[in-house]
């Protein structure tokens, strides 16, 4: 029997590893394993927009629009967390936004450039330039336990166990290995030292009343979400630290309230921290490796800093292809 692990519980391992099970490769034993509990990690805090930072990444975008889009057809928000939001980001960089709309301005719905009186009508204070869109927005605490549950329905197993190499797992007889460990992914694999953290800080509101995004320069924003409205963010590269501290709060609040007065002493319900994992580019590689005799197959899937929501479900069936030529040359080489 063929065994599979995937090291981390996030959205990306937990999208890798419903589409191996999918697979339906015969007798094949899937195990995702996880050190902490899912509400510790970065994936359970985010809003999940619809927007990708690099142009070269859109493909896997236009993957992951297309299974948003599946389930927004197919199965209720409050159980997958993904809703359909429309909304705007401002700058007073127009190639900012062009950069916008090259990257996904054909994948999302009804993009377009604002007039000057819809800026000045819409916006307190406004930049010179508005896009507008329509896409999706997953939230993380409902989209990836949704996805854990649909991998469990399909014989996934899932082991909380803290490794330092992916080594430990090849010695417990696994096949292939996916390491989709985040920011201790460039660790695990033991020959990538490129990541780091970007440290972001979001605040849950109360504000049932906005329902759609609103963003200045990518930073500063609002995201509804089912129950509350999230107001974000900072984003500090190479900082490790998660407290989140009152110069944190003030900072966000007093950008977001130039940009929106309405939203002034918001009451605060909630609030989030969490270290993007990123990298130069997404990490998306098979590596085979030999252990006293034994071959096996490594792949790396990792590094997609604060796109995992929008680039998770594309990049998976990247490494799910690469799994699936393991496992066929591991499943022929017993026959």
């Amino acid at each position: 029997m063929p065994k599979v692990a995937i090291v981390g519980e996030g959205v990306i391992g937990c999208s890798t590893a419903l589409q191996i099970a999918k697979l339906a490769i015969p007798d094949v034993k899937i195990t995702v394993f996880h050190d902490r509990p899912f509400a510790e990690t970065c994936s359970a805090g985010p809003a999940g927009l619809f927007r990708i930072d690099e142009e070269a990444n859109r493909e896997y975008g236009k993957r992951t629009f297309a299974w948003f889009a599946h389930l927004h057809r197919t199965a209720k928000g409050d159980e997958t967390g993904v809703k359909l939001l429309s909304g705007h980001i401002q700058s007073d960089s127009r190639e900012r936004l062009e950069q916008q709309k090259r990257a996904y301005g054909d994948i999302v719905y009804n993009f377009r450039f604002l007039e000057q009186r819809e800026i000045n009508d819409l916006f307190s204070e406004p930049s010179r330039y508005c896009i507008h869109y329509t896409a999706f927005a997953s939230e993380g605490n409902k989209y990836v336990p949704y996805l854990k549950r649909l991998a469990l329905s399909e014989g996934v197993d899932f082991e909380r166990k803290t490794l330092k190499s992916l080594e430990e797992l090849a010695e417990e007889g696994y096949d292939v290995i996916v390491n989709c460990g985040g920011l201790s992914g460039g660790k695990l694999a033991g020959d990538d030292d490129t990541v780091y953290p970007i440290r972001g800080v979001v605040l849950d509101v109360e504000a049932h009343w906005h329902k759609h995004f609103n963003y200045r320069d990518f930073i500063t924003f609002t995201i509804p979400k089912e129950s509350s409205v999230v107001i974000g963010s900072v984003k500090q590269d190479n900082r490790w630290d998660l407290e989140i501290t009152d110069t944190d709060r003030q900072d966000i609040l007093d950008r977001y309230v130039k940009l929106h007065p309405a939203m002034t002493n918001p009451k605060i319900i909630g609030e989030w921290s969490g270290l993007r994992p990123a990298r130069k580019s997404i990490r998306i590689e098979k590596v085979e490796k030999k252990l006293d005799g034994k071959l096996y197959t490594i792949v790396h899937h990792y590094g997609h800093g604060g796109n995992g929501f929008t680039l998770g479900w594309g990049t998976a069936m990247e490494a799910t292809q690469l799994v699936k030529s393991a496992l066929l040359g591991t499943t022929a080489s017993k026959i």
